[in-house]
């Protein structure tokens, strides 16, 4: 398999010797990544499609033959979705600010489309969903899979105590599957697409001599919050990470995650009652952890396969993208001072560690 070169990497080259479909699937991949990369730049039609290769005309067709939306319909909602999370995690930054950020043109377009999009006003949506807003509402043995994967990390029926820490993910490759959906669905019968693409993505690694037992893990990643963007338009990954990139092959993408801090939480529980405790995570430990949500991708690290867990429980890492939040002097969480020592770990099969002790 074919390693890029650093200038291979950034380019949006058409992958060769593939038919149509997967050639056409390669480059709205990696025109998403580069849309959300830049989603505060200008993200005209015909820049995009020099970025591409390919004619306006020609991706224009081809984007909303893969993806169901044309181009600038698809900008707009990332944008808004992208601003509706600022104004629900970023309780210090106003209004104009956050339009600028998510590549509006004026406060005037940005609250006009926002109010289109969400039926409100940015600040009425602020004062409703924030996660600091008071008016913010609360409470809000099956078919088996025809895939190795059934065995990965087999057994692990040892409770765990919920412990969230900061750690730290170093750089890393991650080659995927692009789905829609989230991870955790409300019934484990829902989850049965997310866990096809993961065996498929499991099988395709070892199938190319890239998945080694002592190194590599396997990984969902969540772009939207599903509060926000709603099922329809929620897009997952289901990947592997690599030592190095590879090139990007019809349905199968590959791009770099940079190091970066997260708020790690263990779980080991079945669908619904993991749900809770994530929602716990992002609605009652965020606002008072002294760290904010930064916007990036949330990370789900898979440590077993839960259709082999007898009860179908899930034991995986959840991890919010973090930045501490600025004080005068020094950080005033309490969080920060927890025990610097690794969480200790019952026997449970070969735990991965894509994520790192912090320590400050």
């Amino acid at each position: 398999m074919k390693i890029l070169s650093t200038q291979e990497e950034e380019s949006f080259l058409r992958p060769i010797n593939v038919n149509l479909r997967q050639e056409h699937t390669a480059i709205i991949n990696k025109l998403i990544e580069y849309i959300n990369e830049h989603i505060e730049k200008s993200l005209e039609l015909k820049d995009l499609s020099e970025k591409a290769l390919v004619s306006p005309y020609h991706l224009h067709r081809v984007f909303k033959s893969i993806t169901g939306e044309t181009i600038h319909a698809y900008v707009t909602r990332i944008r808004l979705e992208k601003a509706a999370s600022k104004l629900k995690y970023y309780e210090t930054i106003d209004i104009s600010e956050i339009s600028r950020q998510c590549g509006f043109s004026s406060v005037s377009i940005f609250s006009r489309s926002f109010r289109n999009h969400f039926g409100v006003s940015a600040t009425e949506y602020r004062n409703t969903y924030s996660i600091n807003s008071n008016l913010r509402k609360f409470n809000s043995k099956n078919n088996q899979l025809e895939s190795k994967w059934l065995t990965y990390n087999e057994g692990g029926t040892i409770e765990l105590e919920p412990s969230i820490k900061i750690k730290r993910m170093k750089p890393c490759y991650i080659a995927y599957i692009r789905t829609n959906g989230r991870v955790l669905e409300k019934t484990f019968e829902e989850n049965r697409k997310h866990l096809e693409t993961m065996g498929s993505i499991f099988d395709w690694a070892c199938q190319h001599s890239l998945w080694n037992p002592s190194l590599s893990s396997l990984v969902s990643i969540e772009y939207q919050d599903p509060n926000v963007s709603g099922k329809k338009y929620l897009r997952l990954d289901c990947g592997v990470t690599l030592s190095k990139p590879i090139e990007s092959n019809g349905e199968i993408g590959c791009r770099l995650f940079p190091e970066a801090q997260y708020a790690v939480l263990r779980i080991f529980d079945t669908t619904m009652h993991a749900r809770e405790k994530i929602k716990q995570l992002w609605e009652e430990w965020l606002p008072n952890s002294g760290y904010y949500y930064n916007s990036r991708p949330v990370i789900i690290l898979h440590q077993n396969n839960p259709s082999w867990e007898p009860t179908h429980r899930y034991l995986i890492d959840y991890a919010i993208p973090v930045s501490p939040k600025q004080y005068p002097g020094k950080n005033h969480s309490h969080y920060r001072d927890e025990i610097r020592k690794p969480f200790p770990r019952p026997d449970l099969p070969r735990l991965t560690q894509l994520f790192e002790e912090e320590f400050s």
